[in-house]
């Protein structure tokens, strides 16, 4: 018989490590609340704002402006934000390098440059009931490192894929893993470059702005994300952390290709429309001569996600630089100097 003392301590390890957990997920759910419970209260007072006339009357969270005809602040501070996260998405050329699509003509197959020479692996995040995309990968005979917490097994197996139950998070927490975590337990040579495809449902933002230490970036020749919810974009937590991922990303990798979601459609951000959910294809800055992209999106290599909809045209998915933008007072956007492209200044948010 096993001696009780050791199995008493092996059961209050588990329950500190569960506790861990319970205490970090009680946390970012109190967060959501607060995050909805703000972006609540700015509609509503848009709302007031619109019904009263632009009267000047006090609104909760200085919404109003006061001045007649003037758009509430509200709207203002969501359109100067989108700007911003807008900014660092700018679609560039690879010069010389053709795209292919990789996996389905429907949802779950990405547009991705036509270049694998000297690859030696990929890193899949987020899989559910679907690994075409790993597919078309492994068939072109590279190991693909798939994870996914969220299942019990994989949708199917073969030569070149292995599933682990690990999903992606900021910080190694019970069956979540920083992307630095995840690279380690991949399998995956370690050196020679890598391409990496996350569809992690709204983890990818505080994974990404974890910074480079825990989501590192380098091995990475090409990233395909779906990145999701923009239209959260008026609670400022959600702002802040997008903007510090997709600055992370900026600083080695340019974007060369767009495409939205269809089945999540897209909705008006304090004037400017912008789909709720983006699939972008970034490329590492020092492996490819970038230029300005002319084309508009989608491209004949684009499908929409459900085919029983319409694509979402973003055109050339460019927009006014965010210091056009008449954002709330105090909350301005301020150009840094980055590797390509502007590349905005965290704002001072209330």
């Amino acid at each position: 018989m096993r001696n009780p003392l050791v199995r008493l301590r092996n059961v209050l390890r588990e329950i500190l490590v569960n506790g861990r957990a319970a205490v970090v997920a009680s946390q970012a759910l109190g967060e959501r609340i607060d995050d909805l419970e703000r972006s609540v209260a700015l509609m509503a007072s848009d709302l007031r704002h619109v019904a009263g006339g632009g009267n000047g009357q006090a609104q909760p969270d200085g919404a109003t402006s006061g001045v007649p005809g003037r758009e509430p602040l509200a709207t203002r501070r969501v359109e100067a934000r989108i700007l911003a996260l807008a900014d660092l998405l700018i679609p560039q050329r690879a010069v010389g390098v053709a795209k292919c699509r990789v996996g389905p003509a429907t949802d779950g197959g990405y547009v991705m440059l036509d270049d694998w020479a000297g690859i030696v692996g990929a890193v899949s995040i987020g899989i559910g009931n679907d690994d075409a995309w790993d597919r078309a990968v492994a068939a072109r005979r590279l190991p693909v490192a798939q994870f996914d917490h969220t299942i019990a097994a994989p949708p199917g197996t073969g030569p070149g894929l292995a599933w682990r139950p690990l999903g992606l998070g900021p910080a190694d927490v019970n069956d979540m893993r920083c992307l630095a975590s995840l690279i380690a337990v991949s399998g995956l040579p370690d050196s020679g470059d890598l391409v990496l495809k996350m569809d992690a449902e709204g983890a990818e933002w505080a994974a990404l702005a974890a910074g480079a230490e825990d989501a590192p970036l380098h091995r990475f020749r090409q990233v395909v994300i779906e990145f999701h919810w923009f239209d959260l974009v008026a609670t400022r937590r959600w702002f802040e952390t997008a903007l510090r991922a997709l600055d992370h990303l900026h600083r080695t990798h340019a974007v060369v290709h767009v495409h939205a979601n269809n089945h999540a459609g897209g909705l008006l951000l304090g004037g400017v429309f912008f789909p709720r959910v983006l699939e972008v294809t970034f490329a590492r800055r020092d492996s490819y001569a970038l230029e300005s992209e002319t084309c508009n999106f989608p491209t004949p290599l684009d499908s929409a996600c459900d085919p029983g909809r319409p694509d979402i045209w973003l055109g050339p998915f460019r927009f006014p630089a965010p210091g056009t933008a008449e954002p709330e007072d105090g909350e301005g956007f301020q150009a840094t100097t980055g590797p390509a492209g502007r590349a905005p200044k965290a704002p001072a948010t209330s």
